[in-house]
This record gives C-alpha cells, sequence and structure tokens, in this order.
C-alpha cells in the first residue's frame, strides 16, 4: 500500500544550498524524509523557491510551499514548532493526518524544572504545543520527561509517539586527522555540538563558561579541550578551549575518529532533552563522558563506551574525562550497537508503522 500514500515534510520553507545541510534540525529533516521515501512512500519535502538541493532518492522531491496543494498529501509530517508554524501559514492546518515532532516541551511557565527556555521563548513554545495538541492527530517526542510534561499538561487526548534522535547507517570511512597541525596535545577531548544563537543564552553562557573551566583543568593534564560547531562562541578563552568553529556535517565525522573522547554537557541539574550529540560520538567509537541529568545516558551505559559523572563538579569531569581519555575501550562493540539499536531507520519504523495502520483503517 505504501507506494500509493503521497507524505509532505515541512520545516521551515526557505531556499536551501547544499551548505545548508549542516545543523542537527535540517539533518533530521532529511534523514526522516529520506527513511519514508526509501520506505516506499511518495515523499515531498517543502523548501522556499530558488532552493538548490538534489534529491538523493527517486520517491523524494523538493516542492515549494507556493506550488503546494496540501489536499494532494494524505499525511503531513511537521518537525519542531517552526515546521508546524509553516504549515498553518501556508493554510494547511486543517489537514485530517498530521504528524508534529517537537524538540522540547515546555510548560505553562517558568518554574518547571527540567525546561530550559523562559520568558517570551517559552511563552511561544507553549502556545505552539497548545495549537498543535488541538490539530495534530499525532506528536512525537524524544525523552520520556517530555512525554510525561506534555501528559501533564495536555493529558492523553493525542497519542504520543518517543523518536530519539538517530544516526546515519552509512558514514564516510576515516580519512584524515584534522587535529594535526593545530595542537601539539597528545589527547583531544572534543565537544561538537551547537552553542546556540538566538535561543536559551543562559544556556550558551553557562556552556562556553564550563568549556573554559574545563580546558583548563584538562590543559594541566596534558588534554587538549576542542570545541567544534555553529553558534555563538564569543565567550570561548583561546588559552583553554581550541575553537575550531562549523564544519560541513559530512567532514564532523573525522572530529571524532580522531580524538580521545567527547563530551556532553548537562543544562542544569535537571534536563528533559536528550543529548543528540552522544549517538554521533558512538557511531564512529568515540568514547563519551557525559552528566547524569541528560536522560539518554543508559546509551553511553548500554554501549560500553563511555563514562557518567555528577552535574557541574568540574574537576570530577576533568577526572573522568583523563580517565576515559587513556582507558582502552571496545570501540568497534560500540559502534555495532549503534546501528543494531539507534539508526534513522530504526527510529522511522515509528512512523511508518502507524501511517500504514491508520491509512489502512481509513474507510
Amino acid at each position: 500500500m505504501s507506494h500509493a500514500i503521497r507524505i509532505a515534510t515541512v520545516y521551515k520553507a526557505i531556499p536551501l544550498a547544499p551548505s545548508d545541510v549542516q545543523a542537527m534540525d535540517i539533518v533530521r529533516w532529511m534523514r526522516v524524509s529520506e527513511a519514508l521515501a526509501a520506505a516506499g512512500f511518495a515523499v515531498d519535502m517543502i523548501v522556499g523557491r530558488g532552493s538548490r538541493l538534489q534529491s538523493p532518492h527517486a520517491n523524494l522531491r523538493y516542492v515549494p510551499i507556493e506550488d503546494v496543494d496540501w489536499t494532494d498529501y494524505q499525511v503531513i509530517k511537521t518537525l519542531y514548532q517552526h515546521g508546524f508554524r509553516t504549515l498553518v501559514d501556508a493554510g494547511g492546518g486543517a489537514h485530517p493526518f498530521i504528524i508534529s515532532r517537537l524538540a522540547s516541551v515546555v510548560g505553562q511557565d517558568d518554574r518547571v524544572p527540567g525546561v530550559h527556555f523562559t520568558g517570551a521563548e517559552r511563552a511561544a513554545l507553549y502556545e505552539a504545543q497548545q495549537d498543535i495538541h488541538r490539530t495534530s492527530h499525532y506528536v512525537a517526542l524524544s525523552t520520556e520527561p517530555n512525554r510525561a510534561l506534555w501528559r501533564r499538561e495536555f493529558g492523553d487526548a493525542v497519542p504520543l509517539l518517543l523518536v530519539p534522535t538517530g544516526v546515519d547507517r552509512s558514514i564516510p570511512a576515516p580519512a584524515h586527522n584534522p587535529y594535526l597541525g593545530v595542537t601539539a596535545a597528545s589527547k583531544i577531548a572534543v565537544y561538537i555540538g551547537n552553542l546556540y544563537t538566538r535561543t536559551q543564552r543562559h544556556i550558551n553562557r553557562l556552556w562556553q563558561e564550563r568549556l573554559n573551566r574545563l580546558g583548563a583543568l584538562l590543559r594541566a593534564r596534558g588534554i587538549q579541550l576542542v570545541f567544534v560547531g555553529p553558534g555563538l562562541s564569543d565567550l570561548l578563552d583561546p588559552a583553554a578551549v581550541l575553537n575550531l568553529g562549523g564544519v560541513p556535517h559530512a567532514s564532523v565525522w573525522d572530529y571524532q575518529y580522531f580524538a580521545d573522547v567527547g563530551i556532553a554537557l548537562a543544562q542544569g541539574p535537571v534536563q528533559h532533552n536528550e543529548s543528540s550529540k552522544i549517538y554521533y560520538y558512538l557511531r564512529t567509537g568515540l568514547p563519551v563522558v557525559t552528566e547524569a541529568p541528560i536522560p539518554n545516558n543508559e546509551v553511553v551505559i548500554e554501549s560500553g563506551c563511555g563514562l557518567v559523572t555528577a552535574y557541574g563538579d568540574d574537576h570530577a569531569l576533568a577526572d573522568t574525562i583523563e580517565a576515559a581519555a587513556h582507558r582502552t575501550w571496545d570501540r568497534d562493540a560500540a559502534v555495532s550497537y549503534v546501528l543494531a539499536h539507534h539508526t534513522w531507520e530504526h527510529r522511522f519504523a515509528v512512523y511508518t508503522d502507524i501511517i500504514d495502520r491508520r491509512l489502512r483503517a481509513a474507510p
């Protein structure tokens, strides 16, 4: 039946160029669309006119939002509040089968432990959640804490799907060591991620300050802390952290292959959102040092390739990173574990199952 089903996937209907496909949100949008196309659905990614992306799959097209007729689709899949707002603004909010994916769930006020959006930013997210609750037929969330908070706010009227971040099944082989010539340190601890530019500035400051302290502690141990990623890094101290900035998504793998340990920092003593970088570190067999509040730490434990520390103790964190950097890990076993449980194909099987079930049941 799948071949007869047309699906639109919606995020930000802006012109996209190949260089745009490196941010995690756009990568996720690409991967869900590609996975649905590979499953036999006819998938249209709704973009802005002038986009210059080339389709990687015969069942996938890029369609300018100005040309869309929402009645052409049996299913609409939105990504984050931006995708849902794009759909509504373009007249598709009354579609009979909408699956909405949210990155974060927030409460009615700023007092919910584990939610790190506040003020006007949190209020806008909550308003979007209310609209999603009224109009969507499924809501996809990444963690159990997010699912529990949604149920507290909105109940069980809308079925909830648990869909964490996934990783690519196929990735480039190691090419070249990007740390040669940029540091003389014998061990590399890497933090790869987005330091946020226009959202959660308090988290941005917290992480930059912590990376500075951590980098100084690690340098005294002969370990170079390296930051790789986009976002606002104006507070990073070059004496403590080697800041390499953003790199194309296709190039990021070497920064993991040739590092000794990858770091995941929590957002606070309680955290609802997952750390997607954990999956990516482990995809290359990179050992992970992570902090206890991160809700997907079980992936580190189950992989046998990393250590979990208490939150906020930078001296203990540096000690743990040093121990991990000098320890022998079974990296191949960690890669095998991730491929067996955490690829995009595993994640999006949830969508293909509910689409087939619902449309088969339709009169």
